[in-house]
């Protein structure tokens, strides 16, 4: 800004938006000095630089921290534990769980002796009445893993059977299950008898196993028998009130 070549005006004015004092009595000689000296100590505010969009440089965003990965059971529950096992266990009476393995070992040897190129593993089902079985299911499966059966067999023996097919289509039974008897789908017909007792039939032997002093322990029993005696004749619906019964007691 020029201020040699402002006038006496337009100096005032901007003497009067910097706040000058005394600007009204200044001359224009003293004007310009006072303005002069005012930007002189005052510093500039430099705009903000600009740059084409070819030039703008933008930051990536800052990338997400990695997960951290899971660590992993110290004591793992393995798949598979190679041994020739087969258990079926009932759910209720139309439904059963059935959990299978056969080992390598057991495998190879089959193949071996059956010339079995790929084997192939039936899981079956039986169920016995004790004059006769009956297949109730079959199904093609891996030498190891687990299935629920939708097989309704209320009170029925059931059992589990693990083979294996050679090349023809032949089946070799490896391994089986225990036989389970399956629950019943009936309200059982057996009655529990219950059996009930009074605090007041044991009272004495509860006190004393307690340990209550003997200074109170007859005025508690007192108290014990009058209660245990209430709710007795108010059971066989005898009329009385606990005040009654006191009197009846002697006042005990």
């Amino acid at each position: 800004m020029n201020l040699n070549k402002m006038t006496k005006t337009e100096l005032y004015e901007l003497a009067k938006k910097y706040d000058i004092k005394n600007r009204s009595r200044m001359t224009k000689d003293k004007l310009l000095a006072a303005l002069s000296k005012y930007e002189d100590t005052v510093t500039p505010v430099k705009a903000p630089q600009t740059s084409s969009s070819s030039e703008t440089v933008t930051s990536a965003m800052p990338e997400k921290p990695a997960p951290e990965p899971v660590k992993k059971p110290e004591f793992p529950i393995p798949d598979k534990y190679n041994l020739d096992t087969v258990v079926l266990l009932p759910v209720n009476p139309k439904k059963e769980y059935v959990y299978w393995e056969v080992s390598d070992k057991t495998v190879d040897e089959y193949c071996s002796r059956l010339s079995i190129t790929k084997p192939v593993f039936i899981l079956k089902v039986y169920q016995s009445d004790g004059s006769k079985i009956d297949e109730l299911a079959s199904v093609r499966v891996k030498k190891y893993g687990n299935w629920y059966f939708d097989l309704y067999c209320p009170e029925m023996s059931l059992w589990a059977e693990l083979g294996i097919l050679d090349n023809m289509g032949n089946y070799y039974a490896i391994t089986s299950s225990k036989k389970v008897k399956m629950p019943s789908d009936k309200i059982s017909s057996v009655i529990d008898k219950e059996t009930w007792m009074t605090v007041g039939e044991k009272i004495e032997k509860i006190f004393e196993l307690s340990g209550a002093s003997d200074m109170h322990k007859e005025e508690l029993l007192s108290s014990a028998r009058l209660h245990t005696e209430l709710f007795r004749r108010l059971h066989d619906q005898e009329g009385i009130s606990s005040t009654a019964l006191l009197k009846t007691q002697g006042g005990k």
